[in-house]
């Protein structure tokens, strides 16, 4: 359904070239779901063979692969912002961000930092008395 909402979303922008490969691939990982609809497109599409039969659309890991880790900044274990990093991004940096980060500031003033606990790539958490 995701793939469905962008290609609906992006559907004036897409060439003739993206649908014909767009199409198949779709018609493909519809089939599992709603086998007879999935034939009938299958055919639609020029397509001959039994859609069952055919070679599972392949993932390509580069093209799903996030440019940038979304690090949850927790003020005493509760959530109370979110950054994106380039992923492998320092404790340390990751700590004077999650310090100077303007949504944490009120959480943070007046209060002793006790401890701060830093997972890389995933959360910062920090402890005030």
């Amino acid at each position: 359904m995701e793939l469905m909402n962008e290609l609906y979303a992006e559907e004036d922008k897409l060439s003739r070239d993206a649908l014909d490969q767009i199409l198949p691939a779709l018609t493909l990982l519809l089939g599992p779901f709603a086998p007879y609809i999935a034939e009938e497109l299958w055919e639609a599409l020029g397509r001959t063979g039994p859609v069952f039969r055919q070679k599972w659309p392949e993932a390509d890991e580069a093209l799903a692969k996030e440019d940038l880790a979304e690090v949850v900044l927790q003020v005493n274990g509760k959530v109370r912002g979110r950054i994106s990093v380039a992923f492998g991004t320092s404790k340390e940096e990751l700590e004077r961000m999650a310090m100077e980060d303007p949504k944490l500031k009120p959480f943070l003033e007046g209060k002793q930092v006790v401890k701060m606990i830093v997972v890389p790539d995933k959360l910062v958490n920090i402890v005030v008395r």
